[in-house]
């Protein structure tokens, strides 16, 4: 009788390590994406445990540590965090979970045979009980990004994020063609490109064509000099290793076991050059006021070389692994004692929040942080651009809209000075942030003008600048819309 004996100092074996360290990458390529961390204490905690799991990427503690450390410190910045930041929380909190149930599992099979009179590895048990729950959650992100841009705006060559982003780019690469025939390609070609790739990832047969569409892709996307995009792509380069066929997978994991202890401290020693030398650059060029898009550009060149590296190491493996899925000695996607029905089923909590946080401009809650990027959507004011779906009115946060007519306060001066509609929930929001002790808004709320002051008495007023309970004012946010006689524009 064979018995099952995990330790919490359990090891990963080839794939969570490879996950772990590109985690790990992920992670560091944040940071230089988003420089506010190396002012937040969590931030530099984040930073600690990232350079612990990709120094030590066989270490499931550590990784444990570091996914409860990014959790908390990305949950500390919501709502105020990226579109993919808030996904990986998600992400993060379902390999966490496994991590958690695999463990718990494998200490009530404590003393009891295993399937097939073999132990289980406690870190491939929770790689596989966490894998296709990421994959899922992966693939209804994709479905989102399309579903939000079936919109007439989108559609808009005159006002179309697709149109707009590929304007930038070419003005950022030489090269790349620009013009009024490109207006269209752009718009159709973005929409089945990002239909493509999630449907190619439903069947297994059919990933291989995804990853390789969804490589070139999103390399070419993160030449947008807009802030964070190539983050996002860093992110789905981490999560794309989940897709690759069993076979690639193998073919992957052993040829990098196979690289000598010096080559691999090699490589993490140009990796960590790479990152410190970036943090460096930025600082400085921070200090002499150089503004974001300068950081970001800075960070983007950093991580450019190492982005091209994992998508070279993707294709080799697509192209080289076996061919017969039946070679693959170890297949992340088989039944094993640990990834019985009953414990995965704990894990579809993560896959439906994210199809809700998808849902959530329909429902009549945010209209950030859900997927909508880029998009051009708008849902609010019983007024959607969408060709088929509207705001079904569950909840009334985007009905009660607002425009600033004029304030002394500066936060509100781009809203006067643009015409922009808010929610009166976002309008809240801003209002009770408001530093100042005068603080004055003149705004129209349902056709009538107000003039709300801190220190009024009135009804209105005292809403306006109270703060909302805290756990609205984490999950609810939304963008600034234009008014209803003008086009959506393009915006984040």
């Amino acid at each position: 009788m064979t018995k099952l004996r995990v330790e919490p100092s359990a090891h990963t074996d080839g794939r969570l390590r490879f996950l772990t360290v590109m985690i790990a990458i992920s992670s560091m390529t944040h940071m230089i994406s988003f420089q506010w961390w190396t002012e937040l204490l969590t931030g530099q905690i984040v930073l600690g445990t990232t350079l612990l799991i990709f120094l030590f990427p066989g270490s499931t503690i550590a990784l444990a540590i570091f996914l409860a450390s990014s959790i908390f410190h990305w949950f500390s910045l919501v709502p105020r965090v990226p579109n993919h930041i808030f996904f990986e929380m998600l992400v993060h909190l379902t390999l966490l979970s496994s991590l958690g149930l695999s463990l718990l599992k494998s200490r009530q099979q404590n003393g009891s045979e295993t399937s097939g009179g073999r132990s289980s590895s406690f870190a491939n048990t929770a790689f596989n009980l966490a894998r296709p729950y990421m994959i899922t959650e992966l693939i209804i992100l994709y479905l989102f990004t399309v579903i939000h841009k079936l919109n007439y705006d989108f559609f808009d060559p005159e006002v179309s994020c697709a149109v707009s982003m590929h304007h930038d780019v070419a003005a950022s690469v030489p090269g790349i063609p620009e013009g009024p025939w490109t207006w269209w390609p752009t718009i159709i070609g973005t929409i089945l490109i990002e239909l493509a790739i999630p449907m190619l990832f439903i069947a297994r047969r059919t990933r291989s064509f995804g990853l390789f569409l969804g490589i070139g892709f999103h390399l070419f996307l993160a030449l947008h000099p807009h802030g964070g995009i190539y983050s996002f792509t860093g992110l789905l380069f981490t999560l794309y290793f989940l897709l690759l066929p069993d076979s690639a997978e193998d073919w992957l994991t052993s040829r990098l076991a196979k690289i000598p202890r010096l080559g691999r401290i090699g490589f993490k020693c140009v990796v960590l050059t790479g990152f410190f030398l970036t943090v460096y650059l930025q600082t400085v060029a921070g200090r002499e006021g150089k503004p974001f898009e300068d950081l970001n550009a800075i960070g983007f060149m950093a991580w450019l070389p190492l982005a091209l590296l994992i998508a070279g190491v993707y294709i080799l493996a697509l192209i080289f692994g076996p061919r017969n899925e039946h070679d693959a000695k170890v297949s992340s996607d088989r039944s094993n004692n640990l990834t019985e029905p009953k414990l995965g089923r704990l894990l579809w909590i993560f896959p439906i929040l994210v199809l809700i946080n998808g849902s959530s401009p329909y429902l009549g809650l945010k209209t950030t942080t859900a997927f909508s990027m880029f998009s051009n959507l708008r849902t609010e004011g019983g007024q959607s651009n969408h060709f088929f779906l509207s705001n079904i009115g569950l909840f009334k946060y985007q009905e009660d809209l607002v425009e600033v007519v004029d304030s002394n306060d500066a936060q509100f001066w781009s809203l006067i000075n643009s015409g922009d509609l808010i929610p009166w929930f976002e309008f809240r929001r801003m209002a009770s942030m408001s530093e100042r002790d005068d603080a004055a808004i003149t705004c129209i709320r349902n056709g009538k003008r107000l003039v709300l002051k801190r220190d009024d008495p009135s009804d209105e007023s005292q809403e306006a600048f109270t703060p909302h309970p805290w756990l609205a004012n984490k999950f609810l946010h939304f963008r600034s819309i234009r008014p209803f006689d003008q086009p959506q524009k393009c915006c984040w």
